[in-house]
C-alpha cells in the first residue's frame, strides 16, 4: 500500500487472502496486547497498548472512582490520550494509533511510524448505556469502515465504504482460551479491519 514502510507492508502481505483471523488477548501481559493469528495459530502481527500507559489508565480510573464513583472513574481513565502500536510478527513497530483526549467521544489517528503517512482516523462514540459505534474515515475525509451490530457482545459486522459487509466479528467457543474470530468477505482490507476490530475490543472494556 502506498506510503507504508516495509514492516507495515509485510503485515499486509501476511494477512492477505486469509479468510479468517484469530484474535487472542495476552492474559499475562501487563499492557493490553492482542496476537493476530491465522487459523493455524501462527502469529501474523500484534496490536497493543504498553504496560506503562495501561497502568496509568488503571490508576486514574481507580483514584477517581474512589472519589466520584465508578462511572466517572471509567470516564476519566478512557479520557486520557494514549497510543496503540501495531507490530509485525517479529515485534517491530509498523503503525501507531494515537488516541486524543476524550471519554464518550474519541478520535484515533492512524499513522505510519516511519514515513509519517496518515491512514485516516477512527471516530468512536459511546452511549450512556455502554454501546459503541465507530467509523474509520480516510485521509480524504470519506468513510472507509463502520460498524453494524453489538460491539460489546462481539456480534457485529464491519461495513465498507459502499455499505457492503466486508468482515464479521463473532465470539465463538473455541479450543483456545480468550480468542475470538474475525471473518472476511472479498474486498476487505485485512490489516485495517484487524486494527479496527482490536481497537474496538480494547475500548469496550475501558
Amino acid at each position: 500500500m502506498q506510503g507504508m514502510n516495509p514492516y507495515a507492508s509485510g503485515i499486509v502481505a501476511a494477512l492477505a487472502n486469509q479468510p479468517k483471523l484469530l484474535m487472542k488477548m495476552r492474559i499475562l501481559s501487563l499492557g493490553k496486547n492482542y496476537d493476530v493469528m491465522d487459523p493455524n495459530q501462527r502469529v501474523l502481527c500484534q496490536v497493543g497498548l504498553d504496560a506503562s500507559q495501561n497502568m496509568t489508565g488503571a490508576a486514574v480510573t481507580s483514584v477517581v472512582s474512589q472519589v466520584a464513583g465508578g462511572y466517572i472513574g471509567r470516564w476519566a481513565g478512557r479520557s486520557l490520550a494514549y497510543t496503540y502500536l501495531v507490530r509485525d510478527a517479529n515485534g517491530t513497530v509498523a503503525l501507531a494509533i494515537n488516541k486524543g483526549s476524550g471519554g464518550n467521544k474519541a478520535e484515533f489517528q492512524v499513522v505510519d511510524v516511519v514515513t509519517g503517512t496518515s491512514f485516516g482516523r477512527i471516530e468512536l462514540k459511546r452511549s450512556l448505556i455502554g454501546g459503541l459505534k465507530a467509523t474509520w474515515f480516510g485521509s480524504d475525509g470519506q468513510p472507509w469502515l463502520n460498524t453494524k451490530g453489538n460491539i460489546i457482545r462481539r456480534k457485529y459486522a464491519i461495513l465498507g465504504p459502499d455499505g457492503r459487509e466486508v468482515g464479521r466479528v463473532r465470539h465463538k467457543i473455541l479450543a483456545i482460551r480468550d480468542v475470538w474470530e474475525l471473518e472476511f468477505e472479498s474486498g476487505a482490507n485485512h490489516l485495517f479491519s484487524a486494527i479496527f476490530a482490536t481497537i474496538l475490543d480494547f475500548e469496550k472494556k475501558m
